[in-house]
C-alpha cells in the first residue's frame, strides 16, 4: 500500500512537470483591449494589471530572452537608466543573475491576481511582496508597486526601491566577484530561456531529494519504534503510517527548494518547477487525509466488530467511500487552479449544465439516494440473511450504487440500490423467534379418546420444552379432511439462527412421533379403503322413533322449522358441557 501511494505521488509530480513544459514556462498573458468598466479603460497588453500577471509576464520575457520586454516590468525611475532600449539589456541580464543566485520568489500560482492586490498583507495598498533577496547578509523584500500615473489603467511593476537595490548591487564589486558553483561550460546550452543543465539538474535533484526524504522518514520510523516498544501491535501505529508518506513529500520539497536556491539554478526553472512543488504539497495533504480516512474507518470497523454491531459496517464503508470521492473532486479542482485554469468559471459552467447532467445521471442519483436509505434506514446490513423478490441470500456489500447478495447457490447477485430499496425486503436476521407451524394427518380409525390423549400430550410437549415460547403455543383438532383427521400445532421457537431452529424442530418432531405411537394411532396417508360386506340396510326402529318424534312436535306445534323461536333458543343456551372432560363419544 505504501509503495503504491508513493508511486502515485511521484507520477503526479512528474506528470505535471511535463504538462507545464507543454504550456511553455507559464501561461501567456492575453492582451485584451475590451472595455471593462464604465470608463472603457482597457487591460494592459503586457498583463501588468495585477501582481500575478506582472510576475508571469516578466518570467516569460526572461524565458524568451526578450530582455527589452522584461525591462517593461521594472521601474527604473530611481536609477540612471532613463530610456528602456538595447542599452538596458545588460542590466536586465544581471538582474536575472542576481535573482538566480540570491532570489527567493513566491510560486506564481499563489501570487494575488486581483487588480487591487492583497489588501490584507499588512503593506501599503499600492505594494505587494512576492519574495526576498539575500545579499551581503541582508534580506531585501522583492516588492511590486502599483503605478497610478495612468488613473484609468494602473499597472503593477517591480517597485522603484527594489529595482534601485538590484542595480546598486550589480554596480558593486561584490557582484563582479560572484562565482557560480556550476562550471560555465555546463551553462552554454539553453532550452526555453534557461541553461539545459539547470533543467536536468532540477530533475536529478528532485529524485535525490525524494530519496533523501525517504531515508529520513525511515529513520524517524525506526526511532519511533525504538522509543515506543509496542508500536507494531498498537492500533494507533496506523496514524504513524498515515503521517510518514505525506511527510516524505514535504521534506523532499523543502530539500529541493533550498538546494536549487543554494546552487543558483535559473529563476525561470525554479518558478516553472514551483508548480510541481505546490502540487506535491497539496498531494501530501490529500494523501495524509486519504490515509486518515482509511485509518479512522479501520479503527471504527474494528470497534464495531468487537461490539458485534455489524449493521454499522455498511455505514462506515459508505461514508469512507463518499469522503474519498469528495477528496478526489477537491484535489482535481485545486490542481487545475494551481495550473492557472479558471476554476470558478468552471464551477459556474457546471452549475449551468447541472440540470442536464442530473437528467443524464438520473439513475445514478436514484441509486445513491437508495443506497443512503438502505444505510440509514437499515432494512438490512452487511452479513444479514434476507429475501427480496425471488432472491434469498446474505448481504455482502452495500455500496454507493448497488448492493451485493451471496445466494444459497453461492452466486453473487448485484442489484441497483434504487431497485433494492423499493422492494419488499424480508430480513431473516432480525427475527427474535422462529415459527413452528405444522398440520398432522391422523388415521380415521383414531377414536375420540385417542384424539384427546394426543391433544393433551402434544400440549405438554410445547409447554415443557425450554426452547418453545408457551405463549401462544397451541394444539387444535381442526376437523376432518378427505383422508385424515387434521391436528394443527402452532408455536414460536427461541433460536439463535436457522441451524439452531432446525435442531429444535427435529427434537419436537421426534417427540410428536413418540406421542402418536404411544396413543395407538398413526399418521394417515392418501388412500382408499374398500369394504366388501352385506348392506345391513336402515334401522326400522330408529326410523319409527324419529317419525314419532316429529309427529309429536307437529301435534304440539313445536316443530322449529324453518327456524327456532327465541324462547326455545334461550332455553337451550349453555346446556352443553364444555370442555367435555367427562363426556364420552
Amino acid at each position: 500500500m505504501n509503495k503504491r501511494i508513493t508511486l502515485v505521488a511521484i507520477v503526479i509530480c512528474f506528470f505535471n512537470l511535463q504538462l507545464l513544459s507543454a504550456y511553455q514556462i507559464v501561461p501567456t498573458p492575453k492582451a485584451d483591449t475590451t472595455a471593462i468598466d464604465s470608463n472603457k479603460s482597457s487591460v494592459d497588453i503586457l498583463g501588468r494589471s495585477n501582481p500575478k500577471g506582472t510576475v508571469e509576464g516578466f518570467l516569460k520575457a526572461l524565458a524568451q530572452e526578450n530582455f527589452i520586454n522584461a525591462a517593461q516590468y521594472l521601474d527604473f525611475s530611481e536609477t540612471n537608466i532613463g530610456v528602456i532600449d538595447s542599452s538596458s539589456i545588460p542590466t536586465v541580464k544581471n538582474i536575472e543573475v542576481v535573482l538566480n543566485k540570491f532570489g527567493n520568489m513566491l510560486p506564481v500560482s499563489i501570487i494575488n491576481n486581483t487588480p487591487s492586490g492583497d489588501l490584507n498583507d499588512g503593506l501599503d495598498p499600492n505594494f505587494e511582496s512576492i519574495g526576498s533577496i539575500k545579499i551581503n547578509d541582508k534580506t531585501l523584500s522583492v516588492l511590486l508597486e502599483r503605478s497610478t500615473k495612468s488613473k484609468d489603467n494602473p499597472i503593477w511593476l517591480f517597485s522603484a526601491e527594489t529595482t534601485k537595490q538590484l542595480v546598486t548591487f550589480i554596480n558593486s564589486s561584490a557582484f563582479s566577484n560572484l562565482q557560480s558553483p556550476i562550471p560555465e561550460s555546463f551553462l552554454e546550452g539553453k532550452w526555453k530561456g534557461a541553461p539545459l543543465f539547470d533543467w536536468i539538474a532540477i530533475l536529478v535533484l528532485a529524485f535525490a531529494s525524494y530519496m533523501l526524504a525517504w531515508l529520513i522518514t525511515i529513520l524517524i520510523k525506526l526511532f519511533v519504534r525504538a522509543v515506543w516498544s509496542g508500536s507494531k501491535e498498537s492500533k494507533y501505529s496506523k496514524f504513524l503510517r498515515a503521517l510518514l508518506i505525506p511527510l516524505r513529500l514535504v521534506i523532499a520539497v523543502a530539500i529541493l527548494v533550498n538546494t536549487t536556491q543554494f546552487l543558483g539554478l535559473s529563476i525561470v526553472v525554479r518558478q516553472t518547477f514551483s508548480y510541481v512543488n505546490i502540487i506535491a504539497m497539496w498531494t501530501a495533504l490529500f494523501i495524509f487525509i486519504w490515509l486518515l480516512i482509511d485509518t479512522f474507518s479501520a479503527i471504527g470497523e474494528e470497534r464495531l466488530r468487537e461490539r458485534n454491531i455489524f449493521s454499522g459496517l455498511s455505514a462506515v464503508s459508505f461514508l469512507k467511500n463518499s469522503a474519498k470521492f469528495t477528496l478526489i473532486l477537491i484535489a482535481i479542482l485545486i490542481i487545475f487552479e494551481t495550473l492557472g485554469f479558471n476554476v470558478t468559471a468552471g464551477i459556474a459552467a457546471l452549475g449551468v449544465g447541472g440540470i442536464a447532467l442530473a437528467l443524464g445521471a438520473q439513475k445514478t442519483v436514484e441509486n445513491i439516494v437508495g443506497g443512503l436509505s438502505v444505510i440509514f434506514d437499515q432494512p438490512v446490513a452487511v452479513g444479514d440473511f434476507c429475501k427480496f423478490g425471488d432472491t434469498v441470500g446474505t448481504v455482502e456489500k452495500i455500496g454507493m450504487r448497488s448492493t451485493r447478495i451471496r445466494t444459497l447457490g453461492r452466486t453473487l447477485v448485484t442489484i441497483p440500490n434504487a431497485e433494492f430499496s423499493s422492494q419488499l425486503i424480508e430480513n431473516y436476521a432480525k427475527r427474535d423467534m422462529f415459527l413452528f407451524l405444522t398440520t398432522l394427518g391422523l388415521r380415521y380409525e383414531t377414536s375420540s379418546d385417542q384424539m384427546r390423549y394426543i391433544l393433551v400430550e402434544l400440549r405438554k410437549i410445547l409447554y415443557a420444552h425450554p426452547k418453545v415460547d408457551p405463549e401462544p403455543a397451541r394444539v387444535r383438532f381442526l376437523g376432518y379432511g378427505s383422508d385424515s383427521l387434521k391436528v394443527e400445532i402452532f408455536a414460536y421457537v427461541r433460536a439463535v439462527d436457522w441451524n439452531d431452529y432446525l435442531g429444535v424442530q427435529e427434537d419436537i418432531n421426534l417427540r410428536i412421533a413418540k406421542v402418536i405411537e404411544d396413543s395407538g394411532s398413526g399418521f394417515a396417508f392418501p388412500s382408499q379403503t374398500v369394504y366388501i360386506s352385506q348392506d345391513p340396510g336402515l334401522s326400522e326402529t330408529k326410523k319409527a322413533e324419529a317419525e314419532a318424534k316429529v309427529k309429536e312436535w307437529m301435534e304440539n306445534n313445536e316443530l322449529q322449522i324453518p327456524s327456532f323461536d327465541s324462547k326455545t333458543i334461550e332455553s337451550l343456551k349453555n346446556t352443553l358441557t364444555y370442555p367435555p372432560n367427562s363426556e364420552k363419544s
